[in-house]
């Protein structure tokens, strides 16, 4: 009776982790693979620029999160997970209605373009006439070079990306428009209702509510909204993730508890059997070798496997055999390696950029501290390199979103080629910018590593026909250095790189400089 107890308390928990713990995990696995999916296509929701790609967009997404329904709608207790996937579907389809709002936007932005574009062949049309006087050729020529320069100034409008920049250059224009009023008296009556014409659809195209500048502003704002719901769909999804994940250890800690439990009632009941050895006579300890020899020994080396697993530590002890005892043995070693892996995958996931594979902002951030302190201890000096991939928006806008994930991809294996030494490391700062952090590197030496960068991009050769300075992409390094006697933190130093970049950028790119070239500290 006694050995047929423990053996149901390790049948239920066998039970358990067959019917419950394992399914859930495969189950957790399957729909994790989808929402990773989910996460990355509906970033084509956010920089959809066409209504055919909106719509693309759109019908990847929804049959991502039928297959994500069609899953749960397979497992029992799920209505939780349904709850948060409706509220994903919800926001997404909020977020395709903004990023259809934009696109509608960016057309009527274009239209208004091309009325200045022809609105400037009417001016030049007119300006050009030869049956006037010098004095009023010379105000003519004025005039033009006035309402030439407002032109100018809505076409760059059109392409500014900050709010202050694009209302500052409205108010010039506004300016230039009153002034143009105002002279168009000066000039010949055969002149005047013409150049008063141009003036009035000048305004009406760039300064009226469906001017340029308003469109321009709106359309930067409704930009900003997408970006910004398209992070927050990200969160939900990261959530739900979170969350399937917080089930799947809920049903590990109860399996735990549960084998902790047994492990306590089987100590007791082996201590029970002490007392019932004393009384009984050769027969009943011929029996107790029996039971001794053949089970609660093995029962005893699994209760230390599984309070040692369930303490989180390793135990190497096998117990040999062929019954439920070994199966247990296997089953909990099985299903405890196979949460050390989730755990140990999880964090590795946390700390690595997804779409390069190599280190994120985050692992940079714990990394350059580490080094800046070990530098100062060490008394040696600390290079960075700041990368910037140059003139990648063309790049993205021209070959494709897909293609320029695969050209950072690229980017990220030669940095890994690049970084021989073991101390070397190369992570993702953000977007097209990655980070080389070099200890016990100086200027001479991080100015070597940054020259062999810029080479090892251009032996590549990987195609950017819309770089104006090459046929293929290219890179700018900006350097600092931290001397060895004067460690300064992490921001300080990836300040000065910055700065760097910022000046190898505006001297043409494809090159390298160092910060104290261009800078005094």
């Amino acid at each position: 009776m006694l050995a047929y107890s423990r053996l149901a308390d390790f049948r239920d928990i066998l039970d358990d982790i067959a019917n419950k713990s394992l399914p859930h995990v495969v189950f957790s696995e399957q729909v994790n693979n989808h929402i990773t999916t989910l996460s990355a296509i509906s970033d084509g929701l956010s920089y959809a620029n066409s209504e055919p790609a909106l719509r693309i967009a759109e019908g990847n997404v929804k049959q991502k999160i039928d297959q994500i329904r069609i899953l749960a709608e397979h497992k029992d207790g799920t209505q939780y997970l349904d709850f948060h996937l409706n509220a994903i579907e919800s926001e997404i389809l909020e977020l395709k209605s903004l990023a259809l709002h934009r696109i509608k936007l960016a057309k009527q932005l274009a239209k208004q373009e091309q009325a200045l574009y022809a609105l400037n062949d009417e001016v030049v049309e007119l300006t050009t006439v030869a049956t006037l006087g010098s004095q009023d050729i010379q105000m003519l020529q004025r005039w033009r070079a006035a309402i030439f320069e407002a032109v100018a100034l809505a076409t760059n409008a059109a392409n500014l990306s900050r709010l202050q920049t694009i209302r500052q250059s409205s108010f010039k224009v506004t300016e230039i428009t009153a002034k143009l009023y105002t002279d168009v008296t000066q000039f010949p009556v055969t002149q005047h209702t013409k150049m008063l014409a141009i003036v009035d659809d000048f305004n009406h195209i760039v300064l009226s509510e469906q001017g340029i500048f308003p469109l321009q502003i709106n359309l930067l704002r409704l930009s900003g909204r997408v970006i910004g719901r398209g992070n927050f769909v990200h969160s939900l999804i990261a959530d739900y993730s979170r969350l399937l994940n917080f089930k799947s250890y809920q049903l590990s800690d109860s399996l735990i508890t549960q084998t902790r439990r047994t492990s306590i009632r089987t100590n007791i009941q082996i201590q029970n059997v002490g007392l019932y050895v004393i009384g009984a006579l050769i027969l009943l300890l011929l029996i107790v070798f029996f039971i001794q020899n053949r089970v609660v020994r093995r029962l005893v080396k699994l209760n230390r496997v599984v309070q040692d697993r369930a303490n989180g530590f390793r135990n190497s002890t096998r117990i040999s055999g062929n019954d439920e005892i070994s199966d247990i043995v296997d089953t909990i070693d099985y299903f405890a390696a196979t949460i050390e892996q989730q755990k140990k995958a999880l964090q590795e996931l946390s700390l690595l950029d997804g779409l390069t594979g190599i280190p994120n902002r985050r692992a940079l951030d714990e990394r350059l501290e580490h080094e800046l302190k070990l530098a100062a201890r060490e008394k040696w000096p600390l290079s960075i390199l700041m990368v910037d991939v140059d003139f990648f928006k063309p790049y993205n806008d021209n070959y494709g979103h897909i293609a320029g994930d695969e050209t950072l991809i690229k980017i990220a294996q030669i940095l890994e080629k690049v970084a021989k030494r073991s101390g070397d490391f190369a992570a993702r700062y953000g977007g097209e910018e990655f980070v080389f952090v070099l200890p016990n590197t100086d200027k001479v030496g991080a100015i070597k590593v940054a020259d062999i960068l810029l080479d090892a991009v251009r032996t590549a050769a990987i195609e950017h026909k819309h770089n104006p300075n090459t046929a293929y992409i290219t890179v700018s390094i900006g350097v600092a250095t931290c001397a060895k006697n004067n460690i300064k933190d992490a921001d300080y130093v990836q300040r000065l790189a910055d700065q760097a970049l910022y000046a190898a950028k505006q001297n043409g790119r494809d090159q390298v400089i160092h910060y104290s070239d261009v800078i005094t500290p």
